[in-house]
């Protein structure tokens, strides 16, 4: 079925810097901070858009799959377009699906044929899903038969959010020769670690609710079946082998990702992981998960303008980063990712009491280290006590007073500080510790504590003992009452602490949602009781490093 309409332009407005502009970190005057979200201008010519349902693409192994093509009308004489593929696992004809069509309109009338592909075993298409089964494979075939039709210039770009986002690192990965470019978003490569089994702990309450997503109700129980990273994993993730030869092959691609989403972190190692030499791009925003498209439609434009219409528009020579930092609610552009001139800081966590915390131990974090005595850290599935630091996956972080929380578990904290002091990058707590158990998981928050003594959660990061060495390896068995080294990677951040505010380290041994948090995601409970022992020694240092911006670290000290 076909229909012709006339190209119409959505409204696609970029958050502006409000009114409330909060201090910047101390020695950042000068970097190169925006007045607004950073956005492209574009051409404003548009294209009247036919849309044709039923359309076939014929998978490798006979499975056909359908879609819906978005093609610009052209003039008499005008050359074939470029093509983008989204390619979605929950079906163009589901809820999620019928709200990427706007978007994909406002593309196609761009100049670009856009497919929206059901992916196997989803809205109209043949075959069976099972998690990122052939994502791959699919994508791969999908991309070629564009670059192979009369209304085709051969240039293939992709976009699309979280699944959608996976389904292109995957297709990225099986190096179809006419892929020129992606824009994954809120997207993970490695799935295994940072969204099945974070930090290596068990899937929690976001990932058992895929029993009831229409499309993904085998999911759970398909990757339940494979607790350790193995041969059926490593087929569907992207790991940093796989990365690098995708920036190798000359892909573009524009990475985008939120603070507040659960699955961003592994989207931003991708960044990495492709290469200093690789045509790429990062947008690390303030917001939660989802396709942020008012934000980043015009920067995709425009990366796509680039690599597959040859715009000399600047996607490739201006800043390679742009960053929210929060605290200063502020835009900013940079150089590269994670930021290169960031100084790196260590606090000491010691047996010296803060002062500010109602919590057991009430430790201090301190730039000098002191001997002291090891901290236990108790847990149990049923009472916990349990770190509220599980995402929604629609609204976020939890904001709320997280006074009561660490007064139930250990905390290390600050002194007030003498400058606004910014954190962006990948925070790093490295304890030597031990535990009662064969199993057991550690839980870290990083809190922003106000002059008033309002708590509240920056950051968290999250590790399973079995899994610490290496996730991508098989499990280390930990023996109880053995001291080890356990080294864990926050989630990535931007983030400016007040003057007068306080840091604070909070770990537990594990965590659970908020009352009231909407789709919580995140690890799930360690079925073992267990208590961890945190030594402070002279010999078993136990640290947090920060990736300080500008001269906060000078205050510090």
């Amino acid at each position: 079925m076909k229909r012709v309409i006339g190209a119409i332009a959505l409204c696609l407005a970029a958050t502006s810097v409000g009114a409330d502009v909060f201090p910047i970190g101390a020695g950042t005057e000068h970097r190169q901070w925006l007045p607004e979200a950073p956005t492209a201008a574009n051409p404003m010519k548009r294209y009247p858009i036919t849309v044709e349902d039923g359309v076939i693409v014929a998978a490798r192994d006979g499975v056909r799959l359908e879609g819906r093509l978005f093609r610009p009308t052209l003039a008499s004489g005008e050359k074939p377009t470029p093509c983008v593929l989204m390619t979605d696992g929950y079906g163009r004809t589901s809820n999620s699906g019928a709200s990427f069509d706007g978007p994909l309109f406002d593309i196609a009338s761009r100049g670009y044929a856009v497919l929206h592909l059901s992916l196997r075993g989803s809205g109209k298409s043949e075959g069976k899903a099972d998690l990122y089964a052939h994502f791959g494979e699919d994508g791969y075939d999908a991309i070629e038969w564009m670059a192979a039709q009369p209304w085709c210039n051969g240039r293939v770009g992709m976009v699309g959010p979280s699944l959608l986002g996976i389904s292109q690192w995957l297709a990225a990965k099986e190096a179809p020769p006419h892929l020129k470019a992606i824009v994954p978003e809120v997207a993970c490569g490695d799935c295994y670690g940072e969204l099945w089994y974070p930090g290596g702990m068990r899937p929690g309450p976001g990932r058992e609710a895929r029993k009831l997503s229409p499309g993904a109700e085998a999911e759970y129980a398909t990757a339940i079946a494979h607790p350790d990273f193995d041969e059926w994993w490593k087929a569907r993730t992207t790991l940093a082998e796989a990365a690098a030869e995708i920036g190798k092959r000359g892909v573009a691609v524009f990475v985008a990702g939120g603070q507040d989403d659960y699955i961003s972190p592994a989207n931003l190692r991708l960044y990495t992981q492709l290469g200093a030499e690789a045509k790429k791009r990062l947008f690390f925003g303030p917001y939660a998960h989802g396709w942020h498209i008012g934000l980043i439609q015009e920067l995709q434009v425009q990366w796509l303008d680039r690599w597959l219409k040859d715009e000399a528009n600047g996607a490739d020579t201006d800043a390679r980063v742009m960053v929210y930092v929060k605290g200063a609610n502020r835009w900013r552009t940079e150089a590269d990712w994670p930021l290169p001139d960031a100084h790196p800081t260590r606090l000491f966590l010691t047996s010296e009491r803060s002062g500010s915390a109602g919590s057991a131990n009430d430790g201090a974090l301190t730039t000098q280290k002191a001997a002291g005595e090891a901290v236990t850290v108790a847990y149990s599935p049923e009472a916990g006590p349990f770190l509220p630091v599980l995402l929604s996956a629609t609204k976020g972080r939890s904001v709320l007073d997280q006074r009561a929380v660490e007064a139930k578990v250990a905390t290390w904290t600050t002194a007030p500080l003498a400058a606004a002091t910014e954190v962006t990058g990948y925070p790093r707590v490295s304890l030597w510790a031990s535990t009662t158990a064969a199993d057991a998981d550690l839980v870290v928050s990083l809190n922003d504590v106000a002059p008033d003594g309002t708590s509240r959660q920056v950051m968290q990061g999250y590790l399973n003992a079995r899994h610490a060495k290496d996730l991508q390896a098989a499990p280390v068995t930990v023996t109880p009452g053995e001291l080890r080294r356990y080294d864990l990677d926050l989630f990535p951040v931007a983030y400016v602490f007040g003057a007068g505010h306080r840091m604070r380290l909070v770990i537990a041994g594990g965590a659970e949602p908020p009352a009231g948090l909407p789709f919580p995601q995140g690890p799930g409970k360690n079925p073992t009781a267990s208590q961890w022992s945190i030594a402070m020694d002279a010999e078993h240092a136990a640290t947090l490093d920060l990736p300080v911006i500008g001269t906060g670290w000078q205050a510090l000290r």
